[in-house]
């Protein structure tokens, strides 16, 4: 075959289910399972050919073990196709070659996960069918009475849980939608209007490119649902930027890491995440958003704290006025058109009560619409076809990135529920932590964290939820928190060393140190790793309470965010600086906290510190001045 024949496949592929996504869901009524497996057997497909079995294969070369793993994937998912009615009227009939085809495509499935994202999910998976299997050989608490092959084998493929599951569910109607959105979106152009945007706001302040970095970053993250590709993108235009304006390029690096992984709990989009809460905990997806804001805006308000006091340690100055990008050629209609008039399609039909498959269908189709109009005048008509076409082949490849790694999610989930072991896990945690909720959370974090430094944000949560939730349910947690600080859990992996993908990106743009710029950019969003156990504790944070209380959470938490960014980044020429900042960083944290009594011994400290600075300040100029 010819060497490029696989790259065309993969193209073409990727325009297919891009297209099928943006019809078949909306305009033809099927069975969810004839929906779900159209949408496995397309996206496994499309995945088992975008991610080579293993190094040594060629990217672009069709080779046997892909025709093998095809096979396997279009005759299990027709089989299911074929075979709907019958699944959902005798559910566990599976006969013989419905269970081999099953555990094939379990197999591919898993190993399509494993090239796209690591060992992470097959092994648990993996682990969780031993243990129905085998569960009898497992002591104590964990002992489960040994579950047949075929009753495993009917529940992962020939039924609608498993494979085609709940999380299936999304994946094959609103999640699909969005993630094309965000590639129509790059397409027309918004990721450079974001961060044209964000330097012509914040490019004529004292070290604008890094101020940029966090506003571009958490415009285009929150559509992007990738931390990596936020990186990726944002971080080519700001990073050299900030280096060529005096940062320290590890320093550079942790701003755009930082700023980037907020995209992630950053509304409207979130990531998809807030899509999937507003499912999960039946909320109006506008509420979701603006439980979302506060943290959102006390997360920046921190990386942007310290980005200015780090700015002024260094004596750094604005942008060069002829390198910031003049307001009368951003604001312009075929710069905005794009960006403002779908997100506008999109709230308004959430706002009167249309289903988020529809309203993601018409904001898509918005999008196409307008880039229609914007680039055919200007580019013609050929040029623009092209254009669309490879934005529906980023939005196939983006999908084929996520779907395995979704499908697989909906296979552990269901493997919990069969197992029982999430309420076992629940039992340990609650003995473990007793009636301590901080205790709970702490050890709650685990899961989360460790998870989320090899996967996206959005299985991580699931993940998380399914097997986490119920305990923290039982000691009180507020769900729509506690779903929150799953998400914030599911982020901050991909920051911190060792295992910090953001940072490492950055730090390979920046030419940095990735361990350095890890550091950093930890020190930055020390708000994101405080806040989820404090919104938890207090649902106030999340606009869960009392007006007032939500107020003063807000007021004494951007206060916090502010002292704690100069606890770590702020400097004056003197021996008690390091005493100063840990002053300040504690002040910070109690003004965080959400109770009043803590909140005024925090403003107190800090406002002792403020005035005790100002008076050493003012002795160290005066003893300058009699040199």
């Amino acid at each position: 075959m010819a060497k490029d024949m696989k790259t065309s496949i993969i193209f073409w592929l990727a325009v297919i289910l891009s297209a099928v996504q943006l019809t078949i869901p909306v305009f033809f009524h099927l069975l969810d399972l004839q929906l779900r497996a159209i949408h496995v057997g397309l996206g496994i497909s499309l995945a088992a050919l975008v991610f080579p079995f293993s190094k040594k294969y060629q990217a672009n070369k069709l080779t046997s073990m892909d025709i093998l793993a095809l096979i396997i994937i279009i005759a299990a998912n027709i089989n299911i196709y074929l075979k709907t009615l019958n699944i959902y009227m005798y559910p566990g009939s599976a006969g013989m070659l419905d269970l081999l085809l099953g555990i094939g495509l379990t197999i591919v499935i898993l190993d399509t996960t494993r090239r796209a994202v690591g060992w992470a999910i097959p092994i648990i998976v993996i682990g969780l069918i031993f243990y129905a299997m085998f569960g009898d050989l497992f002591p104590g608490m964990w002992k489960l009475r040994g579950l047949s092959w075929d009753f495993v084998v009917n529940s992962i493929y020939y039924s609608p849980l498993g494979i085609y599951g709940s999380i299936t569910a999304m994946s094959a109607t609103f999640i699909s939608l969005f993630i094309i959105f965000g590639s129509l979106l790059s397409a027309g152009g918004g990721g450079k209007t974001f961060i044209d945007i964000a330097f012509a706001l914040t490019g004529r302040w004292r070290g604008g490119p890094a101020k940029a970095a966090i506003v571009a970053s958490a415009l285009f993250g929150s559509i992007s649902g990738s931390a990596v590709a936020n990186v990726a993108v944002t971080g080519n235009y700001t990073i050299p930027m900030m280096k060529k304006l005096g940062y320290p390029k590890d320093f550079a690096g942790a701003v755009e890491a930082i700023a980037s992984t907020g995209g992630g709990i950053t509304p409207p989009i979130m990531s998809i995440a807030a899509f999937m809460m507003a499912e999960f905990l039946s909320i109006s997806y506008l509420k979701i958003i603006g439980y979302a804001l506060i943290p959102c805006i006390l997360y920046y308000t921190s990386i942007y704290a310290g980005v200015h006091f780090m700015t002024l340690r260094l004596g750094l100055v604005p942008m060069p006025e002829e390198e910031i990008p003049k307001w009368r050629d951003v604001l312009t209609f075929q710069r905005l058109a794009c960006l403002i008039i779908p997100m506008v399609v999109l709230l308004g039909l959430i706002a009167i009560g249309r289903p988020l498959l529809t309203a993601g269908f018409y904001t898509c189709l918005t999008t196409i619409v307008l880039m229609l109009i914007t680039d055919i005048p200007k580019k013609g008509f050929k040029e623009t076809f092209k254009n669309l076409l490879l934005a529906l082949e980023d939005g196939g490849t983006s999908l084929a990135r996520i779907i395995p790694i979704l499908v697989s999610v909906s296979i552990l989930v269901n493997m919990v529920g069969i197992t029982g072991i999430a309420p076992k896990i629940s039992g340990l945690i609650m003995d473990v932590g007793g009636n301590n909720f901080i205790i709970a959370l702490m050890i709650a974090t685990v899961i989360p964290f460790l998870l989320g430094t090899s996967l996206p944000v959005v299985p991580t949560y699931v993940l998380s939820l399914s097997i986490l939730a119920p305990p923290l349910l039982r000691l009180g947690a507020d769900p729509v928190a506690l779903h929150l600080f799953f998400i914030y859990w599911s982020l901050l992996g991909g920051v911190t060393p060792p295992t910090c993908t953001q940072a490492i990106v950055a730090a390979g743009i920046s030419q940095g140190d990735w361990f350095k710029t890890g550091i950093n950019a930890v020190k930055l969003g020390i708000v994101a790793f405080i806040m989820p156990f404090f919104f938890v504790w207090n649902p106030a944070f999340v606009g869960r309470g009392d007006p007032v209380d939500v107020a003063v959470c807000a007021v004494t938490g951007f206060l916090g965010a502010i002292f704690m960014g100069y606890g770590f980044f702020g400097h004056m020429n003197s021996k008690v600086n390091f005493i100063f900042r840990i002053a300040f960083f504690l002040g910070g944290v109690l003004l965080l906290f959400p109770n009043y009594l803590y909140s005024a011994v925090g403003l107190a400290v800090a406002i002792a510190m403020l005035i005790a600075q100002k008076a050493v300040t003012k002795k160290i100029k005066l003893e300058e001045l009699s040199l």
